[in-house]
């Protein structure tokens, strides 16, 4: 797989991931980067700005690119703690949204994420970059059926929300002790089949004349009010 951006590849770093080869765009100040892959023993080699420009596959790489080993993806019990905190998303399709809540979960200190195989967007060199490298900090968990898996969340003692616009407001409802929270698709929110499995729904509350949200700060929103209580 390839990441770019200063972010990314530092974070992938840090995170001791298997890196085989790091491509420095001349004259980029990315010193750190080449002093700890160079510590790390690995190739670090620098291209012409025209050489860069046609390996790179963002539109801003920020002068580097790592070839690393491809996205592990980890088991749902992997993610499952006696407190813990989940986030679950239905078919989020836009690698920058599935990149942004990435970041926020991590920040969040979720435990874990869990997306569908199909109709969802996966772990790529834009996810990567959009996360700036939150990916290689949070597990995550990709499943045949979501509703398969609130199902086996639930039997193991997770009380599972959905978000809607017709739901509870969030910062009102307990979301303490063992939650898994479900982001829906940009466009038509969760799934009625899978918020048919859910235990209740919730909402943010809003003021404007809108009454949607961008899925990444929806998501962003619901997991700080969480946490206001959780903490």
């Amino acid at each position: 797989m390839q990441i770019e951006g200063r972010n990314s590849v530092l974070e992938t770093l840090y995170a001791n991931k298997k890196v085989d080869i790091i491509y420095i765009e001349q004259g980029a100040k990315v010193e750190d980067i080449v002093h700890l892959a160079q510590n790390k023993h690995i190739r670090v080699e620098y291209l012409k700005k025209a050489d860069f420009s046609a390996r790179a596959k963002t539109p801003k790489p920020q002068g580097v690119i790592a070839i690393i080993e491809d996205y592990k993806y980890c088991a749902l019990d992997d993610i499952i703690k006696d407190d813990g905190f989940i986030v679950l998303l239905d078919s989020i399709e836009d690698p920058y949204n599935l990149g942004s809540i990435i970041r926020t979960c991590e920040c969040a200190g979720v435990d874990g994420i869990v997306i569908p195989k199909h109709r969802s967007a996966s772990i790529n060199e834009t996810v990567f970059k959009t996360s700036a490298g939150a990916v290689n900090h949070i597990k995550i968990c990709r499943v045949g059926s979501l509703n398969d898996a609130i199902d086996y969340l639930k039997d193991k003692g997770y009380f599972i929300f959905a978000t809607a616009m017709d739901g509870q407001l969030a910062k009102e409802t307990n979301l303490k002790g063992k939650i898994g929270i479900v982001i829906g698709n940009e466009g038509n929110g969760v799934h009625r089949l899978t918020r048919e499995k859910c235990d209740g729904t919730i909402k943010i509350q809003m003021y404007g004349r809108l009454n949607s949200l961008n899925a990444s700060v929806a998501c962003g929103i619901v997991l700080f009010q969480a946490l206001e209580q959780r903490h």
